[in-house]
């Protein structure tokens, strides 16, 4: 059985407390396995256009060090980095804050915030591993718009898969499903309000600096600095949303 990944929203108690989560010595071999619910979609990044798989991703963890073994076994990711491959042999990952993902462009204290907030609204509904794949699709592409384009002083207005430096379709190259647009829709309005923490999911950002960077939930807390302070790291992502 694959586990819920969810140890990066660890990354928001840095900027909140003013100190780093996790030491240089937590690593934890992973490899790529195979993909779970999701759907095939077509993005660009900037000026790079690909069809990729958006959802649910299935890895293997084992030889952790640190906190990094509390994580070995078999778990579901989703990823925050496009500009890097999934790798099918071990590599040797560092656990990190999830501000410091993807290792190529650190998104910050803001979009961590922001994926917080749709983790402890649909995280557990889109790390199912009977999840309807509209959602876990919307999922991630929201995590790829977050990461590339969501800016905290307009909120809810920069978060558009239409415009901006992230878009994605169909991969015919029409607009994307009515499903994943909903879902897309009420993630994205999560990701700016003050959502309710839930308590069984608990984040940790991994990158490696020539494989593709991963979000992992787990439902048991990986021993880190006071996980609490993350729902004030959230609040920021709110932005002028009420202006």
């Amino acid at each position: 059985m694959n586990r819920i990944n969810s140890k990066a929203a660890v990354l928001s108690v840095a900027a909140v407390m003013g100190f780093t989560a996790f030491a240089s010595a937590d690593t934890v071999d992973m490899k790529y396995t195979g993909t779970g619910k999701g759907s095939n979609v077509k993005v660009t990044l900037t000026s790079n256009t690909f069809d990729v798989f958006a959802g649910q991703l299935k890895h293997t963890m084992q030889n952790g060090t640190g906190t990094g073994a509390n994580l070995n076994g078999n778990y579901i990711t989703f990823c925050s980095d496009l500009y890097e491959t999934v790798t099918s042999s071990y590599k040797t990952y560092t656990l990190t804050d999830l501000n410091n993902l993807p290792d190529s462009s650190p998104m910050g204290y803001a979009r961590a915030g922001a994926l917080w907030n749709i983790y402890q609204a649909f995280g557990s509904a889109a790390l199912n591993t009977n999840a309807n794949n509209d959602l876990a699709a919307a999922f991630q592409i929201a995590i790829w718009e977050i990461v590339t384009d969501f800016n905290p002083n307009t909120g809810l207005a920069s978060l558009n898969v239409t415009t901006g430096s992230f878009k994605a379709k169909k991969t015919d190259g029409n607009a994307l499903s009515g499903a994943i647009a909903t879902n897309l829709n009420n993630i994205f309005n999560a990701a700016v309000a003050n959502v309710s923490a839930d308590p069984s999911l608990f984040l940790t950002g991994l990158k490696h600096s020539t494989a593709q960077d991963q979000i992992v939930a787990t439902t048991t807390t990986i021993p880190t600095p006071a996980t609490g302070a993350l729902a004030a790291l959230g609040l920021l992502c709110m932005g002028r949303r009420r202006r």
